[in-house]
């Protein structure tokens, strides 16, 4: 009888808790590489990510992108639509922010996004 309580009363807690756990939510991030074109190739996902991470930010993804709708001029020394793209706790945001990155529309998400086009990271 013992046994069958002890069983009942564990298995009770853990489908409780585990009802209880919710994954953080996350918030989609992307800042200018700062690429200048013919010149410098700018900051990589992976300078990016170390950025954040040094300073506090969780980032549960990364990859890059180009910005839709937006022209640049073609000639060397002009800037590029190049951007780097993040999620991360949504509890983070407003440190992203304090940083230059820019937070997307929150009914967007990282592999809906409109407003830019995914490109392989170099």
């Amino acid at each position: 009888m013992k046994h069958l309580a002890l069983t009942l009363s564990l298995s009770s807690f853990f489908l409780l808790s585990g009802c209880a756990i919710k994954p953080p939510e996350s918030v989609t991030v992307y800042q200018s590489r700062g690429a200048i074109q013919c010149e410098d190739p700018g900051m990589t996902a992976v300078d990016s990510f170390q950025q954040l991470s040094s300073n506090g930010v969780h980032v549960e993804t990364s990859q890059c992108g180009q910005l839709n709708g937006v022209s640049f001029v073609s000639v060397c020394g002009a800037e590029t639509a190049d951007v780097v793209i993040h999620s991360i706790e949504a509890k983070d945001v407003k440190l992203a922010e304090m940083m230059g990155y820019s937070r997307l529309d929150s009914k967007q998400h990282a592999d809906e996004l409109s407003d830019f086009n995914i490109v392989p990271c170099e």
